[in-house]
């Protein structure tokens, strides 16, 4: 089991490893793609995610999550192989088809094995630690990746897209050597009885099982929605492409290591004041970020990076020590599915918004629109004192 938390380290590196996203929205400017197609396919690609996320988090339950995530990883690969070839809006469309379903396929699996690993090693209580330690390799891949896309693509988008296609293999590769553990719960009904019961649990019954969903559903769609509208603000703020790789790789790290400390900050400030800095950090960021354009505001979007890397550790951990680890991954789909189809909601506005009115007047209303998710899902959970209790109907015990 420690390997498989070694080899999930460096799956998490090398699963977001993909050179080419730093650059998409240049990249697909290049293709005459404008800002609302772009938001337009993304929403494309959140509804196919949508779509496959319960499904694929019930078939990595039933089936298995080494399976589930190889198949996924596979796909993902062969996905990014064959990019080069597509040039047009309608090949840019199946690209991001074939991708959504595979992404779908690794959702939710890669965090259900991580903790049904920790669970099989009698290392249930290092949860926070090891998910930080997690976090922050996902956060240096994507940094890594950064860095190399952007000095590759000063040769040519071509090699970028051929070095993009090779590395997205490595994953696959990792997932090979990863021992599937025993689920700590066998079922005692049908999927479907089961699925009932998730849903109940999640949503209904448990008020803080429900609150922490929806937080994670929430900052999963945050970070979303910022990823590519910080690249559209580097490229207005003049920006060289050069430094795009540089830029991305710093707010990757930044956020990685805010993550990585969650375990420290919460044992020595205690969790309410952590849990306050993930809402009011990327409320700050968002509004300076539209009060100082340029280079000003590249430097206060690291405080979005921190919020979002902190309310990230803290609520993914949290969620998972409710859930039993028979259901695990498709609690998770569950959560990306939520944000994925908000995403495709807000996704498309904001794209609409940017090339209608610019991106000082989007940047304003999405602080806005934190602010109000902070009062009505960040504060209940911060006057709250301490971690919450198992949710009932679940199985698993969380660690005394």
């Amino acid at each position: 089991m420690k390997r498989n938390i070694t080899l999930l380290c460096g799956f998490s590196f090398f699963d977001p490893f993909m050179i080419i996203i730093p650059l998409w929205v240049p990249y697909l400017a290049t293709q005459g793609i404008s800002m609302r197609q772009f938001m337009e396919l993304q929403a494309v690609f959140a509804m196919v995610i949508l779509c496959g996320e319960v499904p694929s988090g019930l078939l990595s339950d039933l089936w298995g999550r080494k399976k589930t995530l190889l198949l996924g990883s596979m796909l993902k690969a062969v996905s990014f192989s064959l990019l080069p070839l597509w040039s047009s809006y309608e090949g840019f469309l199946f690209y991001h088809l074939t991708m959504g379903i595979a992404l779908s396929m690794i959702s939710g699996g890669d965090v259900a094995l991580l903790y049904d690993s920790l669970a099989a090693g009698g290392e249930r209580s290092r949860g926070t630690a090891v998910l930080g330690n997690v976090k922050l390799a996902e956060r240096t891949g994507v940094a890594v990746s950064a860095l190399l896309g952007g000095a590759v693509v000063t040769l040519s988008y071509g090699y970028l897209l051929c070095a993009n296609a090779i590395l997205s293999w490595i994953p696959m590769l990792l997932v090979l050597g990863v021992t599937e553990p025993p689920v700590s719960v066998e079922r005692k009904t049908k999927w479907s009885g089961d699925l009932k019961e998730v849903f109940s649990t999640t949503l209904v019954r448990d008020a803080a099982t429900r609150l922490l969903f929806l937080n994670v559903l929430v900052a999963g769609t945050a970070g979303l929605v910022m990823i590519w509208t910080n690249q559209k603000y580097w490229q207005d703020s003049g920006v060289p492409l050069a430094y795009f790789g540089v830029v991305y790789a710093s707010y990757s790290l930044i956020g990685g290591f805010a993550g990585r400390s969650v375990a420290l900050a919460s044992s020595r400030y205690g969790r309410r004041p952590v849990l306050t800095a993930a809402g009011v950090l990327p409320v700050i960021a968002c509004l300076g970020m539209a009060a100082f354009f340029g280079w000003g505001g590249v430097l206060v979007g690291i405080l979005g990076q921190v919020g979002r890397g902190v309310g990230g550790v803290l609520f993914l951990d949290a969620l998972n020590e409710r859930i039993s680890s028979a259901f695990r991954a498709t609690v998770n789909s569950m959560a990306n599915l939520g944000s994925r189809a908000a995403f495709a909601l807000l996704g498309p506005l904001v794209g609409y918004g940017i090339d209608a009115r610019g991106l000082p007047y989007v940047l304003w209303g999405l602080g806005m629109l934190f602010t109000v998710v902070f009062v009505f899902l960040f504060l209940p959970l911060v006057l709250r004192e301490g971690p919450p209790r198992p949710a009932a109907g679940l199985g698993d015990r969380a660690p005394a």
